[in-house]
């Protein structure tokens, strides 16, 4: 028999909806990068990323207060995070998910 165990919680995680500050994170491997998911307004989204020691807010203040970061890893990250934004909004607008995709 299959049991659930109530208390373990959800793994924390980190979100935004500032594309500089995800690039940032992802750049630096500050937080690891779990998924890009439209976000309440259309056509924004959101960024999450694991942040299992909470420091996403410690880091998005160092961001703000203009943290050094290599020019070739802030642009990979760029053109990394940019493809999951169009992925998310694609999906989106054409009405697809994954779960609808492949029904269980």
């Amino acid at each position: 028999m299959k049991t659930h165990d109530c208390t373990k919680e959800a793994a924390p995680t980190f979100t935004t909806e500032r594309l500089p500050l995800a690039v940032f994170l992802h750049a630096t491997d500050r937080l690891r990068f779990m998924e890009c998911k439209p976000a309440s307004h259309r056509g924004k989204v959101m960024f999450v990323f694991a942040d299992p020691h909470f420091i996403g807010s410690q880091a998005e203040l160092e961001f703000d207060r203009g943290a050094v970061v290599p020019a070739t890893a802030l642009f990979a990250s760029q053109r990394f995070l940019r493809r999951r934004m169009s992925e998310a909004l694609n999906n989106l607008t054409i009405g697809e998910s994954d779960e609808h995709r492949y029904p269980s």
